[in-house]
Order: C-alpha cells, then sequence, then structure tokens
C-alpha cells in the first residue's frame, strides 16, 4: 500500500529562512517515495510521481518544480565505479552467466543491503560501486560454479536537499548522487543580486561545512569549488560580506567578492587575467588603512619589491614605509611574472596599467607569387612592406613585381560626397569639370596605392617601402609571357613577348588592322601602371602590356548633308532679308 505525506508548501519569500530549519516538516516521509510491503526494499517512484509543489504557490515556482523534476537524470559523464558510493534507493542490475543465465534487479534496502536470492543479505551501505561488486560476486560464486557474473549500476537513488539564503526559491529539493551544488542552486532559481558566489556552505550531519565556490565554476569550469551533493545536504548562500575590485588592462574588470585569503595572483585570475596591453610592472593597489582609513598605495617596483607610501605622496619621491617578499605569480597555471605575495583586504583596489602607446597586433594579407601566401600580423606604424614580403619567403620566380599592387582596403571605405552626388546628376547637367572628375573616379581602382615592386625588390628604393596598416592587401600576380592584342584587328589575342618587337610587328601578327580600325588612336597600355600611351610614343613593349586599337566613329552621310543643307538655307534666307531690307 502506498503511503503518502501532504507535500511541504515552498516559501514564496528568498529574505526568509524556510519552515524547514525549524523543524516544521520533521519527521515527514517524502511523497515521492514508496515501502514494500514487507518494509525491506526502498523502491522509486517514476518522474510523475515526484513532488510538485502545492497548488497556490507562485508560479515561478511551478518552473522550479519542473527543473525538479530532471533532477538527475542528465549525466555529465559516466559514472566512475571507483567514486560512486552506495546507498538505500540506488538498485544494481545482476546477470550470471552459465548454463541457464539469471538476472537480477537489487535495490539497497533501508539498511543498506542488497537481498540476494539463494544468497542472503549483502551489506553494500558506503561502499564504492567496485567494492560493492567483488563483495556480491564472492557471495555469488559461493552458491555458483563455472559461471561468468556481471553487475551495474540500474538505478541512482533519490534524496532530499535544502537550499536556503540568498536564492530566488528557498526550499526542499530532490537530488541524485551525481548531482553538484550548481544544480541544486539552478533548481532554487538561481542566486539573488547581493548573494555570494564564492562562500557557499554545505552543512552534513555532525561533520564539518564543506566550502563551495561557485564563481570558478562559472567563470572557468572548475569544479573543485563545485562539490556533488549528499543526503540531507543543507545549501546555505549567504549575503556578499567583502569586495575588491580590479581596473585597467584586464580582460574582466570590475568588482569582486572577497574571500579571506585572497592574493594578488586570485585578483588578476577572477579578472580574467592580464590584457594584452597589460604592463604588469607598473601594478598598483590602494588601500585605505587605520581608524582615519587614510589611502596608501603599493607600486610595484624594478628591483622585484613593492613599496607603499601616502596616495597624496604618489606624485613626490614617497617614504618606503614597508617592504615585502617577492615570489613568482601564477594564473591558470602559467607563470606570469615576479610579483608580491602579500594578502589583498577587503575593499583593496588593484590596478593595472597599460602599456604606454600599446599598439595591437594586426592582419594584413598576401596573395600571388610569394612562398608562404596568407595573413600576417604587423604593428601599426612599424611594419614596413619588405618585412612582411620577407616573412612570406619572398616572391617566387614566377613573380610579375611590375604589376604587383598594395590594395589599402581602408581607402575604400571612405567616402566621396561629391562622386556620390554625381552618380545622381544626369551627364548632361554636369560642368565640363564635374564631368571629368566624374570619369577619372570611376575608372580609378579604389584603395590602389602607389608602389613600385620592381623598383623596391630589385632597385632597392628604399622609398617604396611603405609602411602597412590593418586590412592591407598584397596581391604578387604571375609572370605574363605575352602581350595582348585587342581591338579592331583581325585576330585579337595574346601573343608570345619577345622582346625587341614594335607595337607594329605584334599588329601584324595579329592578323594586321582591321577594316574600321582608327589606326591612329591605338594605344598601349602598360601592365606596370595601367598609362594610355600612343603607339608612335612606345619605345618597347614589355611582357604583359596591352595594345588597344578602337574602332572608328560611324559617320552618317545623309544626316551630315542635311545639316549642312539645313544651315545652307538658313544662310540664305538671312542674306535675302537683308539684301530687301537695304534695296528699299
Amino acid at each position: 500500500m502506498m503511503v503518502q505525506s501532504p507535500v511541504r508548501k515552498q516559501v514564496p519569500s528568498a529574505g526568509r529562512l524556510p519552515a524547514l530549519r525549524r523543524g516544521a516538516i520533521a519527521g515527514r516521509r517524502s511523497a515521492c517515495v514508496a515501502v514494500a510491503a514487507a518494509g525491506l526494499l526502498l523502491l522509486l517512484a517514476p518522474p510523475s510521481a515526484r513532488c510538485a509543489p502545492a497548488a497556490d504557490a507562485p508560479p515561478p515556482r511551478e518552473q522550479a518544480a519542473a527543473r525538479l523534476a530532471g533532477a538527475g537524470e542528465g549525466l555529465e559523464q559516466a559514472i566512475s565505479g571507483a567514486d560512486y558510493r552506495l546507498g538505500p534507493g540506488d538498485s544494481l542490475a545482476v546477470a550470471v552467466w552459465g548454463a541457464k543465465p539469471i538476472r537480477y534487479t537489487l535495490p539497497v534496502t533501508l539498511e543498506g543491503t542488497v537481498i540476494v536470492p539463494s544468497v542472503g543479505e549483502v551489506p553494500v551501505d558506503g561502499l564504492a560501486l567496485d567494492e560493492a561488486r567483488e563483495r556480491i560476486r564472492a557471495a555469488l560464486l559461493r552458491q555458483f560454479h563455472n559461471v561468468e557474473i556481471t553487475i551495474a549500476l540500474a538505478g541512482l537513488r533519490r534524496f532530499q536537499v535544502h537550499v536556503l539564503g540568498q536564492v530566488a526559491y528557498p526550499g526542499t529539493y530532490l537530488a541524485t548522487a551525481v548531482d553538484r551544488v550548481s544544480a541544486a542552486v539552478s533548481w532554487a532559481g538561481d542566486f539573488l543580486p547581493r548573494a555570494s558566489q564564492r562562500s557557499i556552505t554545505i552543512t552534513r550531519g555532525a561533520g564539518p561545512p564543506a566550502q563551495a565556490d561557485l564563481f570558478a565554476f562559472r567563470r572557468r569550469g572548475v569544479q573543485e569549488g563545485n562539490p556533488r551533493l549528499r543526503e540531507g545536504d543543507i545549501v546555505y548562500v549567504p549575503y556578499i560580506r567583502h569586495r575588491f575590485s580590479v581596473q585597467g588592462a584586464v580582460n574582466e574588470g570590475g568588482g569582486f567578492e572577497f574571500l579571506e585569503g585572497d592574493r594578488f595572483s586570485d585578483a588578476i585570475g577572477v579578472a580574467g587575467g592580464f590584457a594584452p596591453d597589460a604592463f604588469p610592472d607598473t601594478l598598483e593597489i590602494a588601500r585605505y588603512l587605520g581608524p582615519d582609513r587614510h589611502p596608501v598605495r603599493f607600486y610595484a617596483v624594478a628591483n622585484g619589491g613593492i613599496t607603499a607610501g601616502r596616495a597624496q605622496d604618489a606624485v613626490h619621491a614617497p617614504p618606503i614605509v614597508g617592504r615585502f617578499p617577492v615570489r613568482r605569480l601564477t594564473v591558470e597555471g602559467e607563470e606570469i611574472l615576479d610579483y608580491p605575495d602579500f594578502l589583498l583586504r577587503p575593499d583593496d583596489i588593484v590596478f593595472v596599467r597599460a602599456i604606454p602607446e600599446y599598439r595591437i597586433r594586426r592582419l594584413i594579407e598576401i596573395q600571388g607569387e610569394v612562398v608562404y601566401p596568407g595573413n600576417y600580423t604587423i604593428i601599426e606604424g612599424e611594419t614596413k612592406l619588405t618585412e612582411v614580403l620577407r616573412r612570406a619567403g619572398g616572391v617566387t620566380p614566377e613573380a610579375f613585381l611590375r604589376e604587383a599592387t598594395l590594395v589599402r582596403r581602408e581607402a575604400i571605405r571612405l567616402e566621396d560626397r561629391e562622386f556620390e552626388r554625381l552618380k545622381t546628376v544626369p551627364p548632361a547637367d554636369m560642368t565640363l569639370d564635374e564631368y571629368e572628375y566624374f570619369k577619372l573616379r570611376s575608372r580609378e581602382n579604389r584603395g590602389l596605392m602607389v608602389v613600385d615592386f620592381h623598383a623596391l625588390l630589385v632597385a632597392g628604393d628604399a622609398e617604396q617601402d611603405l609602411l602597412l596598416r590593418h586590412g592591407d592587401l598584397i596581391v604578387i600576380p604571375k609572370t605574363r609571357d605575352f602581350v595582348s592584342v585587342l581591338g579592331m584587328v583581325a585576330s585579337p589575342g595574346n601573343i608570345m613577348f619577345e622582346a625587341g618587337l614594335t607595337p607594329e610587328q605584334y599588329i601584324r601578327r595579329a592578323g594586321g588592322f582591321a577594316e574600321k580600325a582608327a589606326r591612329g588612336r591605338t594605344r598601349v597600355i602598360r601592365a606596370s601602371t595601367g598609362e594610355w600611351i600612343s603607339i608612335g610614343e612606345v619605345d618597347r613593349l614589355e611582357a604583359g602590356d596591352t595594345i588597344w586599337v578602337p574602332e572608328k566613329p560611324e559617320r552618317h552621310y545623309w544626316a551630315l548633308f542635311k545639316d549642312i543643307l539645313q544651315v545652307t538655307t538658313q544662310i540664305v534666307t538671312i542674306y535675302l532679308v537683308v539684301d530687301r531690307a537695304v534695296s528699299k
């Protein structure tokens, strides 16, 4: 027969200790536990039969109960047989493999034993799972011979824990032996704003209370301060009593809870460690001392010690009022620097200065014909073009330096308001200067920096060695061994480069001028500069150059005749009018 006791009402006030601490529910049995008729076996109720909040509980309590219903059902890792301790409510699956396989499910009774059929009681309370396996196996082997025995944990016991203090919904919750303090705090609705996360106490029977530090767990995943729960644990979350602060060049500065015994290394650790621009040689601590709470600052000094003086004297030579020994500061296992080994006090303020004129390393990209293309770090204002090319292994033999480019991406993003305005103006409405400016800006390769890579790397022209900026793109193309002949020629395309050939000879190799070619307007486009040059001004061609032959403009002779006739008619008309007027 199932015996149930009334479910304890949850206390909605987070500021008062629940009635549990006043003994109001002493002696009550859980509504989630059923006792077998023989009184020997403790059976676990299914999740649907677990405790539910009282009918008059506020809605947040229902949410807390929903979290409770899932307690212990999701494991963070496999259970260790060496660490897990058995207790009343656990159950074991036992299989005996022989001529006739036998399977048992053995609950741990209220007395801490398992009852093995044909064998009897085997005490297992408090034993590690591995120890219980050996004890049960030994008992079975006295009854069975030439068999294999497998023993596994089949079910976890559930027990009550009490979460009190500065949580949203203090009360009693069900837990398993694999749940941790962090889970209990979550079931209770998490911390209130003034709750201590570093000095949580867990009272366990008559023994000394355990401590939990959930700040370290939530910030860095440190499980040492997040112990597992046990039967009857009382998890108490107090108010924060004292604070200290870390300011300056740290990753997560701010105010933090102070614990007795905190040192400088602890302060840097809770603040997320030093920022990239931190200058540890200038660490400073501000502290208020004495009944008048006068300010004193402690400074790191170059000889490996630390000095202290009144804050108002800091700009002068402060009198040394104390010197402290130095040890090696270690944060999260990494040796950082020499630093003083003395304890923090409540309300201390730790200042971490930044490196003067610190510049964060930035990235540029190199594409094309270098040994190691990719992204490279630079220091803006210091790193030059030749340095990153050297780090990239230099250019390859196929590099075409005359067409290499440096694109400054930040210049591409710069807005040209006049050019943007002219985009909305019809060409017919532009002035001559506006139209010329619009044409030039339309043809411009925005962001392209003027750099002669050939002069820089071959001739050693230091003026071409520009300082790089974050986001710069260096492109080293592959050598082109041809000259392009395009436009109004018989066979436009690429012709293999031969030194000494003239533009006319390349045009003849392309089949000569086409019928509609505008020969006098033929241009050579230099690969190295993009400059357009009249064919008559070119002494020699270079690999990669382009010869452009434009088309003659079409002439509409009938339209021209009509225009001439119209003008002539107007002139004759004017002449006749004038002549008639003079004759009168």
